[in-house]
C-alpha cells in the first residue's frame, strides 16, 4: 500500500473509534427526545376566539419572518416548551402569523386578509412581535418586541399571559 492510502485508512479507524467512543460515553437517551411541536397558524381566528372565550384565556398572536434569527429563538426556546406544557393549555392560545409570506389570515370577524396587512392592526413594526388579544382581537396588553433580555423574556412573557388572563376572567365576572 502507499503512504497516502496508509493514511487515508489510518485517520477513518481512528474516527470511527472515536465515534464509538464517544457513543460509548455519552449514550443517546431517546427517551428524553423532545416531543414534536409545531405552532399552528393563524389561519382561522374566528374559531381560535370562540374556543379562547369558552376558556377564558387570550389568544397570542406571534408575529414573525421565516428568516429572523430572532423570531427562532422565540419560537424553539419559549413558544414550543410552553405547548409541551400541558399546564399551558389553560392559559393560552398560540398562533403563528408569519408577514413575510403571502399567506392569509381569517380575522376575528371572519374576514381572509393577508398577514401583512393584518399585522399592521397590531402596530407590528419588527419582528418578533408577541400580541395578546381577547376573543373580540383586542390587545390586553402592550405588545412584546424583540427580545430584550433572554433571562427574563419567559417570565414577562408569564406575566403578560397571567395578566391577560386575569383582565379577561374579571371582565366576564361583570
Amino acid at each position: 500500500m502507499n503512504l497516502p492510502f496508509r493514511l487515508f485508512v489510518a485517520s477513518l479507524l481512528l474516527s470511527l473509534g472515536i465515534v464509538v467512543y464517544a457513543s460509548e460515553i455519552m449514550p443517546v437517551n431517546k427517551d428524553e427526545a423532545l416531543p414534536y411541536v409545531a405552532i399552528k397558524s393563524a389561519a382561522d381566528l374566528k374559531a381560535d376566539a370562540k374556543i379562547a372565550q369558552s376558556k377564558q384565556v387570550p389568544v397570542l398572536l406571534f408575529f414573525s419572518m421565516d428568516h429572523c434569527p430572532f423570531c427562532t429563538v422565540v419560537e424553539e426556546d419559549f413558544l414550543k416548551p410552553m405547548l409541551r406544557n400541558t399546564e399551558y393549555e389553560s392559559k393560552v392560545i398560540i398562533r403563528k402569523i408569519k408577514i413575510d409570506d403571502s399567506d392569509f389570515v381569517k380575522d376575528f370577524k371572519g374576514e381572509s386578509r393577508e398577514a401583512d396587512e393584518f399585522s399592521d392592526d397590531y402596530n407590528v413594526s419588527i419582528v418578533p412581535t408577541l400580541v395578546l388579544v381577547d376573543a373580540n382581537g383586542k390587545m390586553l396588553n402592550p405588545s412584546i418586541k424583540g427580545i430584550r433580555n433572554t433571562h427574563y423574556y419567559s417570565a414577562e412573557l408569564d406575566d403578560a399571559i397571567d395578566a391577560s388572563i386575569h383582565k379577561i376572567r374579571s371582565l366576564a365576572k361583570r
